[in-house]
């Protein structure tokens, strides 16, 4: 018999009754106030299971990247990733390369070499370019926002940005292309793509071209996932959406008036 059965039971005592009744209603109280809050989507990691990051060296084989003079997009990438993946056990983390030699794949492929590797995060390594303006340089880290874990990418971005940033110049906010980028859009787990620099500017590429600079890039990329792995306090960057590709020069020139306004008067006295 359910001993708070009040139609079964026979209870005599108006004290006895009263005290389960108040039982009953504690119970329902509990129901209607503790109901479970919405859980905020955080970044869990794997049960029993290193933090692995996929590092994904931009283009390759047929597909060279951008290039200036001998120094290729698709080397400098392998060379950087192949860095990374050495000094990896120091941090802590696990590495997986898309590509060790200078082979050619393509987004979709890259994307789903990730996802069968069942990892936690992917870092694709790029070289930048601006033809026509020598003078742009630094580095930058993309995210997507229809990446499905976006905020996790933007920690992941933000903790990478921070710690390049102790050495390399960067960006001071996180790009969004408005085009899709597919390794970071299509991916389903934090996603970050880093240009490394302008291969278009002296002295970048003199920095991207020396294998003790580029040390520095990788160290500074494995401190920045590994701070990201181990729930560090990160400060977020802010995003910013750029303008699509075709559209870049213009851009340059826009965000920095005082460029453009030297830029005008150098080719005004030229043509003069």
């Amino acid at each position: 018999m359910n001993p708070f059965n009040l139609k079964e039971a026979k209870i005599k005592n108006p004290f006895i009754l009263l005290l389960a009744a108040l039982v009953v209603l504690a119970g329902t109280v509990t129901v209607l106030f503790f109901v479970p809050s919405k859980k905020v989507a955080t970044y869990t990691p794997k049960p029993n299971k290193i933090f692995t990051v996929i590092i994904d060296a931009g283009h390759g084989g047929n597909d060279e990247g951008t290039k200036f003079k001998d120094a290729k997009e698709k080397n400098i990438t392998l060379a950087i990733a192949k860095q990374i993946e050495t000094l990896a056990p120091q941090y802590g983390v696990k590495v997986i390369l898309t590509r060790h030699t200078d082979v050619f794949m393509n987004p979709i492929s890259r994307v789903n070499f990730a996802m069968q590797q069942n990892a936690d995060a992917y870092v694709s390594i790029h070289v930048n370019e601006l033809r026509g303006y020598s003078y742009v340089s630094g580095m930058q880290v993309y995210v997507s926002g229809k990446n499905p874990d976006f905020n996790q990418s933007r920690l992941l971005g933000s903790a990478i940005a921070q710690d390049l940033g102790a050495d390399f110049k960067i960006s001071h906010t996180l790009q969004q292309r408005a085009e899709n980028i597919y390794v970071l859009a299509d991916n389903f787990m934090p996603s970050v793509l880093i240009e490394c620099g302008f291969i278009t500017n002296p002295g970048d590429l003199k920095l991207l071209t020396d294998s003790s600079k580029t040390m520095v890039i990788s160290k500074q990329v494995l401190t920045g996932i590994a701070a990201y792995a181990n729930h560090q306090t990160i400060n977020e960057f802010a995003v910013q959406e750029v303008p699509s590709i075709t559209s870049r020069h213009k851009a340059v020139l826009t965000s920095n008036p005082m460029r453009a306004k030297k830029l005008h008067r150098s080719k005004a006295s030229k043509t003069a």
